[in-house]
């Protein structure tokens, strides 16, 4: 994961735990192959940097805010008895 300081890191460390999650769902199903696609998506997010000025910079931070904001409801919710 390439952004060292930023929500990179917490998604780090909560993407496994989705990854393994979505492992235990059955392959052919509609929500595994959502999960996988979100989690794919979140992670190509992470590989990309910040990009060229403020602007995507911006667009950037924000993007990895609400992926990092999914994954952590999703580890909540699986965290609840």
């Amino acid at each position: 994961m390439g952004l060292p300081g930023t929500r990179g890191e917490d998604i780090a460390l909560l993407l496994p735990e989705a990854r393994e999650a979505a492992a235990r769902l059955w392959h052919g199903s509609i929500e595994a192959h959502r999960l996988t696609a979100r989690l794919d998506g979140i992670e190509r997010q992470t590989t990309q940097g910040l990009g060229h000025g403020p602007l995507s910079a911006h667009v950037q931070v924000h993007q990895l805010a609400r992926d990092c904001q999914y994954l952590l409801a999703r580890h909540t919710a699986a965290a609840r008895p």
